[in-house]
């Protein structure tokens, strides 16, 4: 059975302001891939999710170092 918003609003009840805040960022950025791209489809989705995260954390490496020179830390 499918996750409903209950069981969803039973586990963020118990979380501090900071779990809460990052559950938030998250689905915030499920809400505007949604908007972009379509509801979310996990099993209809070809997509490689290993490989599409692994190219987001390589990407993500690259701006926390570009951000590091920038700032004048090596």
């Amino acid at each position: 059975m499918p996750p409903t918003v209950d069981e969803l609003l039973t586990v963020v009840s118990s979380l501090g302001a900071d779990e809460l805040a990052v559950v938030v960022a998250v689905a915030r950025r499920l809400a505007l891939g949604a908007k972009l791209y379509g509801p979310l489809d996990i099993h209809g989705d070809a997509r490689d999710w290993r490989r599409e995260a692994s190219e987001e954390a390589l990407d993500a490496a690259v701006y926390l170092a570009c951000q590091t020179m920038r700032e004048g830390r090596r």
